[in-house]
């Protein structure tokens, strides 16, 4: 029995229909992640084939072959009238392929790569389909070439309001020495010049962050490369969290065994490089930990919402070491989207166009207009001028906890006092969070430890 589609996508799939019968021969199709790209995109499948049609569906990498295949079984679409392959695949079988009716292509930002191009060209009479949570290109190429309509989804935001997207927090407690990175011919930032920025503190001040923002929440983690990925999965697994690296060399049995291990909740903590930043979704990922800096907005937006996909009562917990709000804003920021390029233009990181600003207090980024912040209560002082006034500019603490390697002590002091077995957990957690020993005994005689 094929799933009832929300109010919103079978708009979608109506306008997409619509605007194919109206003569375009391709129609690109932008919707949030995580608002059910693959359900909209099996509706459209099913409907072809139970009209007599043949779908090509494609997409970069082997896992969204895998998803795009299970959706098409729950929607009943008729696989045998399906080629379902990787883009790679597709372009060196063109000439043993059947000819489909309509084409589709996931993840289509990528669209603008030979292999897709050689696809397109190949079949040039066949109406094709493109589906992006964020059609954009770091040098600012457009898609009006390929795709001659467009149809849009909802907002972040209204998809958070709906209950269809699960509502965050999001802190940036910054890492990296933005002056010292430079971009690569690609646009992005070099690893080198990553690395080169990074601060001497990294690994353990992205543990002890997420300790105090995040602790015990099942997380990925973005690198900058595998390398910089394995010292971080060891730096957690060094403060007794369960934490493994994968990437897209990682053997194929062994990555089905983490990301398996990962969706089981075996593992806590998810460190990667280049592999979870699209398309992968485990709806009981809470937190994401973004540890390194980028100029793609692609990127931004598929890693920071990667926690965001909707279950009751979820609240996601994003946290920036990158200060990456300041290039692109929250992933609720509205967003402008188009089918033709952009002009380049050098972008200035900094907050000045960008509504929002970060707590001194807990790091919480908040709206601009703030003067308590939501997140701790922290009231935000401001002097004659207007200028925000960070009373904790040189106070070494994240959140509550003063930064220290011993992550053993962050541990006890997290504990609640009805966790301690004895009036003596009671002391440690009191001298853990720098109370006085009074503390300890008042909350002793509250649970009846003492007289």
């Amino acid at each position: 029995m094929p799933f009832k589609l929300f109010d919103y996508q079978q708009r979608i799939v109506d306008e997409t229909r619509q605007k194919i019968g109206q003569g375009n021969n391709g129609v690109l199709i932008v919707s949030p992640p995580g608002s059910g790209k693959s359900v909209i995109i099996a509706e459209i499948a099913r409907l072809t084939v139970s009209k007599g049609g043949r779908i090509l569906f494609f997409v970069h990498r082997q896992e969204l072959v895998n998803q795009i295949v299970k959706s098409f079984q729950k929607q009943d679409v008729d696989l045998m009238n399906c080629t379902i392959m990787t883009v790679g695949k597709v372009a060196n079988r063109l000439d043993h392929l059947p000819k489909p009716n309509l084409i589709i292509c996931d993840e289509s930002q990528h669209s603008r790569a030979k292999t897709y191009l050689k696809i397109f060209k190949y079949y040039s009479d066949v109406p094709r389909l493109g589906f992006s949570g964020s059609p954009w290109r770091m040098n600012g190429a457009g898609f009006d070439d390929i795709y001659s309509a467009m149809v849009k989804g909802p907002t972040v935001k209204w998809l958070i309001e709906h209950k269809k997207l699960s509502p965050y927090k999001y802190y940036s407690v910054t890492l990296f020495n933005d002056e010292k990175l430079k971009k690569s011919s690609t646009g992005d930032y070099t690893n080198q010049s990553v690395s080169d920025s990074a601060k001497p503190t990294l690994y353990g001040d992205i543990v002890k962050t997420w300790m105090d923002k995040a602790f015990g929440q099942r997380t990925i983690v973005y690198a900058h490369d595998t390398q910089h990925s394995k010292q971080i999965a060891a730096e957690f697994r060094k403060a007794g969290i369960s934490a493994k690296h994968c990437d897209s060399k990682t053997p194929s049995d062994e990555r089905k065994r983490i990301m398996s291990d990962f969706r089981k909740g075996k593992i806590t903590v998810l460190c990667n490089f280049g592999l979870v930043d699209e398309g992968y979704d485990v709806k009981e990922c809470t937190c994401c930990v973004i540890a390194r800096p980028t100029e793609s907005l692609v990127f931004d937006i598929q890693a920071t919402m990667r926690c965001m996909r909707y279950l009751p009562n979820k609240m996601a917990t994003i946290i920036d070491h990158a200060a990456n709000y300041t290039r692109f804003g929250l992933p609720d920021t509205p967003r402008q989207w188009s089918l033709e390029g952009r002009p380049k233009k050098k972008r200035q990181n900094n907050t000045k166009s960008i509504p929002v600003k970060t707590c001194p207090n807990c790091f919480a980024v908040v709206p601009t207009q703030c003067r308590v912040c939501p997140q701790c209560g922290n009231e935000i002082k401001y002097d004659a001028d207007g200028m925000e006034i960070d009373e904790t500019a040189n106070i070494e603490k994240v959140g509550e906890f003063k930064l220290t390697t011993d992550y053993s002590k962050i541990q006890t002091a997290r504990k609640k006092p009805e966790d301690a077995q004895s009036y003596k957990e009671l002391l440690e957690i009191a001298k853990a969070r720098g109370y006085k020993a009074g503390w300890a005994y008042v909350q002793a005689k509250r649970l009846k430890m003492v007289n």
